[in-house]
This record gives structure tokens, sequence and C-alpha cells, in this order.
């Protein structure tokens, strides 16, 4: 232990000195980046949207079998104790050794998509992956080009020359911590002696809902599915 990490609190007549644990500086923390991509999004939203989008929640979350470098929930998943609802936009942790340039680029392409979102405009099809013309035209007034691929339309973005150089004035600093995919939860469970523990076999099934009808359909892995009724995508619960 670094005696760094010890606090001694001076004696008192009813009470003895006692030692108290205080968190280093050096624990890691997804707090930083999390806080940091908060602010990029006000000053993203000043710049390039004149502060037209409304602030939603931003997240962490791994991107599992989805191959992407984030996402906007195409719905608002949040709701606060106002009761207040907000849209999500994901930046994938296991992408976080990216140049800071091309994280702030997959941001500014979430954000995009919120623009759409917030003016009803339907900029995805195909399960909500190909990117249509619609999210070209968007992209490329907000500081990206947009360019097209077969298999997801128009989703290969990059920062024009103007938003790089925004960019590069803010100083930026590449983000520490990323979520290394060399290892899965399975490999690092166990008990406090690091033995490990058969832990009982949990369903694969997943349950997906239409959030206007309340279709309900289930599948053993990840699937995009949409209520041909409601043209509503259906989410997990």
């Amino acid at each position: 232990m670094d005696l760094s990490d010890i606090v001694i609190v001076p004696s008192t007549k009813k009470k003895r000195g006692a030692i108290l644990m205080k968190i280093s500086p050096k624990v890691p923390s997804l707090a930083p980046i999390v806080n940091e991509l908060d602010l990029l999004f006000e000053k993203f939203n000043d710049k390039f949207f004149d502060s037209y989008l409304s602030k939603p929640v931003i997240t962490l979350i791994e991107k599992g079998r989805r191959n992407a470098y984030g996402w906007c929930a195409t719905e608002k998943v949040w709701q606060d104790d106002k009761e207040d609802r907000h849209y999500e936009i994901n930046i994938c942790p296991e992408h976080l050794d990216r140049p800071i340039e091309d994280i702030c680029g997959t941001l500014l392409h979430e954000m995009v998509h919120l623009k759409n979102l917030q003016d009803d405009i339907q900029d995805c099809s195909r399960s909500s992956q190909y990117h249509n013309k619609k999210f070209k035209i968007c992209a490329e007034k907000h500081g990206l080009n947009a360019q097209k691929t077969e298999k997801y339309g128009f989703a290969d973005t990059s920062l024009k020359p103007e938003a790089h150089e925004f960019i590069t004035s803010l100083n930026l600093k590449s983000f520490e911590l990323f979520r290394n995919l060399n290892f899965s939860i399975e490999e690092t469970e166990g008990d406090a002696e690091g033995e490990q523990e058969e832990l009982p076999r949990k369903s694969s099934s997943r349950k997906y809902v239409c959030p206007t009808c309340d279709l309900t359909v289930r599948a053993t892995k990840e699937v995009w599915v949409r209520c041909d009724e409601c043209d509503e995508l259906l989410v997990t619960s």
C-alpha cells in the first residue's frame, strides 16, 4: 500500500486517531471520459448546429456484435426523476484507443443522426443501418464529408478541413483508457480466492418489444426487427 493513500485523522477526547482510505488519483475511472464527451458535445453543438440539439445522455456501452464505433438511439430511452425523456448517444469503449480526432468524428456523426431525429427525418433504412442521402445532406452541412459504401450507404464519414481545424484548436488529449477486446467477462470472473466458480447457465433468449403497440418477439441472438404496422424498430426489454 502506498503511504500517500492514507489519511491520519487527529485524535479527539472521545476518539483516538483513525486511519481512513482515500481514493488514489491513479485509479482508472470512466468519469473523466464521459465528462470530456459531454463538453465536446456542447462545443460541437454550438459550433456546428447553432446549439439546436437537445442534450442527450452520453454513454460508454460495449458494441457487442454491432460493427460500430457508436450509435444514436432512435428513441428517448432515458428518463429522469422529472419524467423528462432523453435520447442516447453512445461511444463504444472498445474504440477509445483511436486518435482523438477520429473519436470526435464519431461523436459528430451521431449528432447528425440526433439532428435528423429531432427534425423527424428518417436518415437510415435497412434495419437502421443503411445511411441514405438525407443523412449525407445533413452530415455535409455540419462538418462532415460522407462517402457511400456498398453495405451501409453514406455511413463512411470524415471531418471536413474546417471541422478538423476547429478540433485541433481545442488541444485535446487522447483518452488513456479503453475496453480491451482480448478479454471476455467469463474469463475474468471468479471468487475472492481467484478460483473459477461455476455459475448457473443463463438463458440466451432476448425479448424485443414494439414501443408503440407492444408487439413482442423473442430471439436467441441480437437482431434488428421492425414492426410493419407501426413502422417502429423493436427494442429490448
